[in-house]
């Protein structure tokens, strides 16, 4: 009897143990099949080439690159009236247009703006290397620039040009002129004066860069007078009849701004002869805004 009763006991715990074990089965099934098994991440080519270092910005990234633009405008009290010029020689031509004015300020008396400053880029005066170009202004598309005089006047009054550049002075006139062109540096740029017939021009070529505009005038007709800027980069500008330049393309980073008029020489007297410290925004437009002149005192 004993014996009979543990069998009973044992069979009914084995009964038990198996019922236990088929439900943990079954829980451990659906907990499967509700969270699946990631997918195998790839494994790694030890073999590939690591990426290499970003490389430093290429000549023609425009991210290595800025604008910079403002205005010159007049800051000397009340704007002066433009001066008739004494034309005493070739009167039936020369004043055939009308009276003949000043150019020694020419200013927009509506917002100031003063024309024909020369404004261009230098590097520290410390710095000797030349200004990084930007590979699409290396080359010089236009290989002339000119200057006429069809009216006993220079035009345009102030021009700017590059080393490489042929300076083309015509005479559309129906009168006689002479150019007479003088360097700063007579080592650089020794000058000359030659007549310019009647629809004549004259190719003055191997012009240099110098710290300062060139002189230009006719002996013919003593009012006459020019100015004529050569750069050895492409950073430079004349302002126009609002006042206003604008350089594209300038290297980004700290640079001097030089502002120079024919009236006064350089903005800030003799301290602006070096410039102005800027800091050109890559590949931003970086806005001087207003810059005054007025007469030296």
């Amino acid at each position: 009897m004993t014996i009979y009763f543990l069998s009973g006991r044992l069979a009914t715990y084995c009964c038990w143990l198996a019922v236990v074990v088929v439900l943990a089965c079954v829980s451990a099934c659906q907990k499967a099949s509700s969270n699946p098994s990631p997918e195998p991440k790839p494994v790694v080519d030890s073999k590939r080439e690591a990426p290499a270092n970003p490389k430093p910005a290429a000549d023609n990234d425009e991210k290595s690159w800025g604008t910079i633009k403002g205005q010159i405008v007049w800051d000397g009290g009340a704007i002066p009236e433009p001066k008739v010029l004494n034309v005493n020689k070739d009167q039936e031509h020369c004043l055939g247009k009308g009276p003949l004015l000043s150019e020694d300020w020419v200013i927009n008396k509506a917002n100031k703006g003063i024309r024909w400053t020369f404004v261009w880029l230098a590097q520290e005066p410390d710095n000797k290397t030349p200004l990084p170009i930007h590979p699409t202004l290396k080359d010089i598309p236009n290989k002339e620039v000119e200057i006429d005089q069809p009216y006993c006047a220079f035009i345009p009054h102030s021009l700017a040009m590059r080393e490489g550049q042929v300076l083309v002075a015509k005479n559309s006139a129906k009168i006689q002129h002479n150019v007479h062109w003088t360097g700063i540096n007579q080592l650089k740029n020794p000058g000359g004066n030659q007549i310019i017939p009647a629809g004549g021009s004259l190719r003055i070529d191997n012009l240099k860069a110098e710290k300062m505009p060139l002189t230009v005038k006719c002996d013919i007709h003593p009012w006459m007078n020019a100015r004529v800027g050569v750069f050895d980069h492409p950073y430079f500008a004349v302002t126009d009849e609002n006042g206003n330049f604008e350089i594209k393309l300038a290297p980004a980073g700290t640079y001097r701004l030089k502002v120079y008029h024919d009236s006064i020489g350089w903005r800030n007297g003799a301290a602006g002869r070096e410039g102005e410290r800027i800091t050109i925004k890559a590949g931003e437009v970086t806005d001087v805004a207003k810059l005054g002149l007025k007469p030296s005192e």
